[in-house]
């Protein structure tokens, strides 16, 4: 049994020397260069995404500000007078 370890052990020794040999030798400059450009890729994600924010809240105030501007300043939304219910004080 250790024979067939031993060549099992040679022969994963010799893909593994082969696949190393197979490698360049800038790997680590390679390495460097796609993780800097995976970093500006998720820099820019997030910017676009902070503008896309920042667009769709000022659009909703703009939006909001219109609404109200428009309004007749007479009605009111939440205490409405026109009822006629006038309390008295006790």
């Amino acid at each position: 049994m250790s024979t067939e370890t031993e060549e099992t052990e040679d022969l994963l020794r010799s893909v593994l020397v082969g696949l190393a040999a197979a490698v360049p030798d800038g790997s680590a400059t390679s390495y460097r260069k796609e993780q800097a450009r995976w970093r500006r890729r998720e820099y820019r994600r997030r910017c676009v995404v902070a503008v896309l924010v920042l667009l769709i809240v000022a659009v909703v105030c703009a939006i909001g500000l219109m609404t109200l501007s428009n309004a007749s300043p007479d009605t009111h939304v939440i205490f409405d007078n026109a009822i006629g219910v006038s309390r008295t004080p006790e």
